[in-house]
């Protein structure tokens, strides 16, 4: 009994010394040397409001969003990983507890009974053994702690793709209304053409109008006639991106009745850009696969230590049921190896682990300064956009102007209906340019949401994420 509390004792003296940790290398200086204070473009807001869609104020976007956040297939992958990373997880966790197995067996011998009686013998057994590594440098709690680092970065990875999806679900939403828009304004504009063609035609009997007038005018309706084609075709490659987005093969048109763009209101809430190492998933990934990898050195370093690992077994045998646990041995066991020679694998696993985290930290500090100039890039965009847009405007009212004018003028008989026509073209294409800059516009608000990341994400992958359950 000495024997046994001494092992005990120093079980519980082993275990309590494997909890302090000293082997974890920290970086000293994550972070790049020149981080911001602040965005060029800054907003006193508070914080992003959930689910950014909303600030679109569209039922239809926020119908397409909620079903493919919930049906998307891309997502369904990142949850399957996220359940991988947090099984293993489990199962590194479960090496600092005791593995404990158990035994059983009944055999049954019979005698071939030359000139005796046939003889059965029955034999019982049943055993147990106990197997435990002492963690005394915390090798297996910094495996563990690896792990579970790992697992948290694959639920940012889900909250990154989920910022993926929703963004490319308004990306594809938003090009088909510009489609469907300029499709109508293919429509008005053909009506007007044709209208003008009767015109021209009706003056070329009284020679007000030539047959090179009458064919620019035709040459003109054909062209809109082409340009409608592929317009008209790539609202049906949108319809079926959305479809997939929401991992089914088609939507119903119900869907799809939107033909005006969302207002775009004042700047969301920046807030500053440290505040982007909280609310980019990509940013708290990077820094938790860094973390892990730390802690993967410091499980390196910990197995070129002498490692303890104790047994305990019990067996029991008996010619009956009965008598099983009359008869049994018990068996204590403690053994100590140290690596001596291994030809230098171990300390080669110590440079190399270290040299993930010299990659690891290297990620880490692109992924911050890529999450900076994303935003920049699409408060520029923005900035951009909206410029361009107002002096498109003001273009197109100028264009307008000179048409009316120049039809005025060939009316009149004192202008060709060559400045006609080149005013007319002017003008349809200024009325498309408006329309691509327009969507020019949300979209680069779109990318702006999704550079912010936000808060917004955990409540939209709450429901994701099963061990919360």
């Amino acid at each position: 009994m000495k024997r046994l509390f001494l092992i005990f004792f120093l079980l519980g003296v082993l275990v309590l010394a494997g909890a302090c940790n000293g082997l974890k290398e920290e970086v000293a200086q994550p972070l790049p040397e020149d981080f911001p204070t602040r965005f060029s473009l800054y907003s006193k807001s508070e914080k992003i409001r959930p689910a950014w869609w909303l600030e679109f104020d569209s039922r239809e976007l926020t119908r397409l969003e909620d079903l493919s956040l919930g049906r998307n297939l891309t997502l369904a992958e990142a949850r399957a990983r996220l359940g991988q990373a947090r099984f293993k997880a489990l199962k590194t966790g479960a090496l600092s507890w005791p593995e404990v197995n158990l035994e059983g067996s009944r055999s049954r011998l019979q005698s071939d009974g030359k000139g005796r009686p046939r003889r059965i013998e029955d034999y019982w057994s049943a055993g147990g053994a106990v197997f435990y590594e002492v963690d005394l440098w915390g090798r297996i709690r910094a495996l563990t702690k690896s792990e579970l680092e790992r697992y948290q970065a694959s639920r940012e990875d889900l909250k990154t793709a989920v910022i993926t999806v929703s963004g490319a679900v308004a990306e594809n939403w938003v090009e088909l209304i510009a489609n469907r828009r300029h499709y109508d304004l293919f429509l008005q504009q053909l009506e007007l053409q044709h209208k003008l063609l009767q015109l021209v035609v009706s003056r070329f009997p009284l020679g007000k109008a030539t047959a090179l007038d009458v064919y620019q005018q035709q040459q003109i309706i054909a062209k809109l006639k082409t340009s409608m084609i592929p317009t008209l075709s790539n609202q049906k490659v949108l319809k079926r991106s959305l479809a997939r987005l929401a991992g089914r093969t088609r939507l119903d048109d119900k869907f799809f009745q939107a033909r005006d763009f969302p207002e775009v209101g004042s700047l969301p809430p920046l807030g500053l850009p440290a505040d982007l190492l909280a609310a980019r998933p990509d940013v708290r990934a990077a820094g938790l696969r860094l973390e892990a990898d730390q802690w993967n050195v410091a499980a390196a370093r910990a197995d070129r230590l002498p490692a303890i690992r104790l047994t305990a077994s019990g067996y029991y045998n008996g010619e009956d049921s009965n008598s099983l646990f009359d008869n049994w041995i018990i068996n204590l066991a403690g053994n100590l190896t140290a690596p001596i020679f291994d030809g230098g694998r171990r300390r080669a696993e110590v440079g190399r682990t270290r040299a993930v985290v010299d990659e690891r930290l290297a990620t880490y500090r692109k992924t911050v300064i890529n999450a900076v100039h994303e935003v920049e890039n699409a408060m520029t965009r923005e900035q951009e956009a909206t410029d361009t847009l107002k002096y498109l405007k003001r273009q197109l009212e100028l264009s307008r102007r000179t048409l009316r004018e120049a039809r005025r003028r060939y009316l009149n008989g004192n202008s060709d209906f060559i400045n006609v026509l080149n005013e007319e073209l002017n003008t349809l294409q200024l009325e498309h340019d408006i329309i691509s800059q327009e969507k020019q516009v949300v979209l680069a608000r779109i990318a702006l949401y999704k550079t912010l990341g936000g808060s917004w994400l955990e409540q939209v992958t709450a429901g994701y994420d099963k061990d919360k359950k």
